[in-house]
């Protein structure tokens, strides 16, 4: 493979981080408000007490970003507002990715209201949302286009901001743990977060020492660390990825490098294996021994790729010739032909689509292959530095391997065919890289990968996970742990 397509095919570990940072900082409100959200708490209503605080954002060591926090108290509740930018930079190219957030909450942290934007390059998403009851009613917008959607809830959810409030609640009864639920915008999904101290700890932070309770923070099976001062202040925050906030002066937030010579993502987290793969693309058969695979990491395992004792071996497969999807029994699939927010495949757009490129008749083999060479083709190969949405994809034809995933995963669940996003690792130029591509069940489960324009992927891709966001947040466990022996290819 020529070095320049390198460049944009493997760009799975930024879209982890910017979803990490946006996993941190959610939900905390922007410096401007959405006049669309009907907010409960009087915008004129006089502030009680007001906090600004600024965190400048680290991966590995390296700044990449800041952000600058406000929390008003008032009479009737809390308003959180938040702004994050980072920017990451990758094979000449820069991006820089903002957030932000609004919430507002009760008295006790619970979530009311709420705005969302995500914004990289020309890719923007917008979340508004009310709570009313047991449902929250949302209004996405993405693509220029506007939907709504309503989530049926339980107990409503807090703002991830009260974790720091539960902290201070914990220094008094250090043995507990605190079990509660927030929002995340990027997934839609209410998410669970147990929290509990661990500790206290004497850290240094820029030359200067800091007594600290460490509470820990587990979400999504993924660990975190508050350091929190003795008056209740969050100072640092450690999480997975090698990422960190710091607390820092308003004045100093912004003092970072930026442009194309930022972190290097792609050497930061690549795979160099022992041995070569000498044709990786016309690989048939790998076996490969992994290390750093945690006990109780749930390793994929099916009929392409087996998985025992750090051995992985890995053999292509092809669909069954004498499928028929007409008879195929569709209640058995419903969770791979759903539409989703981030591949609504019951979009009308979509749907003329993937007809227009694969005609009206009978869903053949043949179609499939066209769908993954319409996306091959026509979506131009550049980093995106965002989260993915089959709608923008559509509407500005270029992405990475995340947009030409999901945008085959909408193209062909609109006409009935089965279809997952997966993650995982692909050799190429002497390393294993994160990537995401496809499966699609034609009588067995066939992976192909439309970055590559590839009808079955080569043996080198080698599964982490499958799913969705919240899925794919697990394949981090593994980030920076893996080593791996090339055994034998064919």
């Amino acid at each position: 493979m020529k070095s320049s397509r390198k460049r944009f095919f493997f760009v799975l570990s930024i879209i982890f981080i910017v979803w990490i940072v946006t996993l941190i900082f959610a939900l905390r409100i922007p410096l401007r408000r959405e006049t669309t959200v009907d907010f409960s708490l009087p915008s004129d209503e006089h502030v009680l007490e007001l906090d600004v605080s600024g965190y400048g954002i680290y991966v590995e060591g390296q700044k990449i970003g800041y952000s600058i926090s406000k929390q008003e108290k008032m009479e009737h509740g809390i308003r959180i507002s938040e702004k994050s930018f980072i920017n990451i930079s990758a094979y000449g190219k820069s991006q820089e990715v903002t957030t932000y957030t609004v919430s507002e909450a009760d008295r006790e942290f619970t979530l009311k209201t709420f705005y969302s934007e995500l914004t990289s390059g020309i890719h923007s998403v917008r979340t508004n949302g009310v709570i009313k009851k047991d449902s929250i009613y949302l209004t996405i917008e993405s693509a220029g286009e506007k939907r709504s959607l309503t989530l049926a809830i339980g107990e409503r959810p807090f703002v991830p901001a009260s974790v720091e409030r539960v902290a201070e609640e914990l220094i008094t009864k250090f043995d507990t743990i605190y079990h509660y639920s927030i929002f995340e915008p990027t997934s839609e999904k209410i998410v669970d977060i147990d929290i509990k101290m661990s500790g206290e700890e004497q850290i240094e932070l820029d030359g200067k020492e800091y007594d600290t309770y460490v509470v820990q923070v587990e979400m999504l099976g993924l660990e975190s660390r508050l350091y929190i001062e003795k008056d209740g202040k969050l100072i640092m925050q450690s999480s997975p990825m090698g990422i960190t906030i710091k607390r820092e002066p308003l004045e100093n937030i912004a003092d970072f490098g930026k442009g194309t010579e930022g972190l290097k993502i792609y050497e930061t987290y690549a795979i160099y294996p022992k041995g070569h793969i000498g044709n990786p693309r016309k690989t048939k058969q790998l076996i490969a021994e992994i290390s750093g695979v945690s006990p109780d990491y749930d390793f994929p395992v099916d009929e392409r790729q087996a998985f025992e004792k750090g051995r992985v071996e890995i053999n292509i497969i092809d669909g069954d010739a004498q499928f028929n999807i007409g008879t195929m029994d569709t209640l058995k699939f419903k969770t791979n032909l759903e539409s989703t927010p981030f591949m609504p495949c019951d979009d009308k757009d979509l749907i003329s689509l993937a007809t227009e490129i694969t005609g009206d008749n009978d869903v053949t083999r043949e179609d499939i292959n066209e769908l993954i060479d319409w996306v091959y083709k026509n979506i131009k190969k550049s980093p995106t530095f965002s989260i993915p949405y089959a709608k923008e994809v559509l509407k500005n034809k270029v992405g990475d391997c995340n947009e030409h995933a999901v945008l085959f995963a909408a193209l062909a669940r609109a006409i009935g065919v089965p279809t997952k996003v997966v993650v995982g690792i692909v050799y190429v130029d002497g390393a294993f890289y994160y990537h995401a591509w496809n499966e699609y069940y034609w009588g067995k489960w066939v992976a192909c990968d439309p970055t590559f324009g590839q009808y079955l992927a080569d043996a080198t891709h080698i599964k982490l996970e499958e799913g969705t966001l919240l899925d794919f947040i697990k394949v981090i466990k593994l980030v920076g742990q893996l080593s791996i022996t090339v055994l034998e290819t064919s």
